[in-house]
């Protein structure tokens, strides 16, 4: 039994979009590569519509490329140093920057990646003890003996005419 392709019209030129994977061109500062995606397409003018997963999907498959291009971090690469370095979404977003949610939206490829945070990921990925100088200053405890003690000013002794 064969299933019968799922059919809409197509909301830019009414032809007949089927619902199926197809070859999409991925473009990006003059440079361009195929990804197959799962989206409706049109056959008469080649217009897309994507939903859901098919659309999470394709956009990171866009951000790794927009990657690549840039010479910066994938979603995936950020993950994996991320999780290398012991540091939660939350916690490498506070001590490395970019926002409360950064590191989840570097990972899931919907927020790319500075060319100055790649550089320090790749840094803290090849000396991880540098991260413990990012926790912020140390508390220093002065002694006592070296703190300064400024003593009140002593009141100018004033002369009494008699």
């Amino acid at each position: 039994m064969s299933k019968e392709a799922k059919t809409q019209p197509c909301p830019e030129c009414g032809g007949l979009m089927r619902h199926e994977k197809h070859e999409d061109v991925l473009v990006y500062k003059e440079q361009s590569r195929t990804i197959k995606t799962l989206g409706w397409w049109c056959t008469k003018c080649g217009e897309a519509i994507l939903t859901g997963e098919p659309l999470v999907a394709h956009e990171k498959a866009f951000q790794q490329f927009k990657a690549e291009v840039d010479g910066v971090l994938g979603p995936a690469e950020v993950a994996k140093i991320r999780t290398a370095l012991g540091l939660s979404q939350r916690k490498a977003s506070e001590l490395l920057g970019g926002g409360p949610r950064a590191f989840q939206k570097y990972e899931s490829g919907t927020q790319a990646l500075s060319v100055a945070m790649s550089h320090l990921l790749r840094l803290l990925a090849k000396d991880p003890k540098r991260l413990r100088e990012l926790s912020g200053p140390a508390t220093v405890k002065v002694p006592r003996a070296h703190q300064s003690q400024k003593k009140p000013p002593e009141p100018a002794s004033a002369s009494r005419a008699t």
